[in-house]
């Protein structure tokens, strides 16, 4: 079936119900790159996006630059602090995107604030079906907004695609809905704690999970 309009999915908090598991890991692997103090009040960031946070944290509190390759020794270590996760799904989670990949118009593409490596071990563990070429991380962007504009990218040389007729965003934080807000796109909100945070920032539809979603809103 010929892909004309795009979904894109935020990951923690929207497929996997894994944000406990995200922010220990992320404080520990802190820690384990020399930061002490983690400043732990997430909405208060310019970027809502690990690379960046780990970042400020980083030249705040060990007052040095935050390299590339300290980057990535930050992404080992969050890496070996979630090995031994246990992830679930949000409900219908995997249905769902099984559904719109098989029965729809309807592309796919995954955008996260998460590291990559992490990213793809809370996707597995979980169960979620995907294809990586169609995963964006914040490994090498600081901002919601290159993010998503990046994995669009990949989903229209995905899918051959110059420009898709609708992109819908499906997320679970502010800082998602402000993103689609920032770039023009439409939003959809998944989850119960932030429902009437993301309808005041214009979200018009809001699903507790994905066994109560509207496809007729698509």
């Amino acid at each position: 079936m010929k892909k004309e309009n795009l979904l894109v999915f935020d990951i923690d908090g929207t497929l996997l119900d894994s944000e406990n598991v995200h922010q220990t890991g992320f404080i520990n692997a802190l820690h384990a790159v020399g930061v002490e103090f983690v400043n732990t009040d997430w909405e208060n960031y310019t970027h809502l996006t690990d690379s960046f946070i780990a970042k400020e944290n980083y030249e705040t509190d060990v007052n040095r630059g935050f390299s590339n390759q300290l980057l990535q020794k930050f992404e080992a270590a969050f890496l070996d602090e979630i090995k031994d996760c246990q992830v679930t799904e949000i409900a219908g989670a995997n249905s769902f995107l099984q559904y719109i990949i098989k029965e729809t118009n309807y592309a796919v593409c995954f955008a996260t604030g998460s590291m990559l490596l992490p990213a793809k071990l809370k996707l597995e563990r979980a169960g979620i079906e995907y294809d990586q070429a169609l995963l964006e991380a914040s490994n090498n962007y600081f901002t919601r907004e290159e993010i998503v504009n990046a994995a669009i990218a990949k989903a229209k040389t995905y899918f051959k695609v110059t420009n898709f007729k609708r992109i819908i965003s499906l997320g679970d934080g502010i800082w998602d809905v402000k993103t689609a807000n920032n770039l023009g796109i439409e939003f959809v909100g998944i989850g119960s704690h932030n429902k009437e945070k993301l309808q005041q920032l214009g979200a018009k539809h809001h699903f507790v999970n994905f066994t109560v979603f509207d496809t007729s809103i698509l």
